[in-house]
């Protein structure tokens, strides 16, 4: 368990009436704790638009000012709860953790492990294959997998000191 770590997660405002909701940090909110967090600097770059004329060699292909954009990607973030009274509080706080992801549309997230946030986060899918584990003390863990689809890859989020709020530069 020393190994696993806490991370932010916020939702992002949407829509003309809506605003941000505020930031949720995953221990205390969910006892939900991260073991790993594979967030990328960025992945594959989009191909650039191009053309071919079949009286020239090649493609024509246009290149932005400010180069060449990123794709969206998806990350698999393994997750884990640990047992406290029994299989129901571990099922409960779990359950209560996957509606946030669901309802929340798009998020902002915050690993504290690799200080690196992403917005534009979304929940794809939850693996159906959770495990139960047990530390060396005998803790026993709900050890689970989402997947979430990271539409802005570029733009990095931030906690601000007292982590009260998550924002980009």
């Amino acid at each position: 368990m020393d190994k696993w770590r806490n991370f932010y997660l916020q939702k992002m405002g949407t829509g003309s009436n809506s605003s941000a909701g505020s930031i949720c940090e995953s221990v205390a909110k969910w006892g939900v704790w991260c073991k790993t967090i594979p967030f990328k600097i960025f992945d594959k770059v989009k191909a650039p638009p191009k053309r071919t004329f079949y009286d020239e060699h090649g493609d024509s292909e246009y290149i932005p000012s400010e180069g060449l954009y990123l794709e969206s990607y998806t990350m698999k973030v393994e997750f884990g709860c640990k047992k406290m009274t029994g299989v129901n509080d571990v099922r409960n706080k779990v359950g209560s953790f996957l509606e946030y992801l669901r309802s929340s549309g798009h998020l902002m997230m915050y690993s504290t492990h690799t200080r690196i946030g992403r917005q534009n986060v979304r929940l794809d899918s939850v693996s159906d294959s959770a495990t139960w584990k047990t530390d060396d003390e005998g803790n026993e863990f709900l050890v689970f997998e989402v997947t979430f689809n990271v539409a802005d890859p570029i733009t990095e989020i931030k906690i601000d000191q007292n982590a009260t709020t998550l924002y980009h530069e």
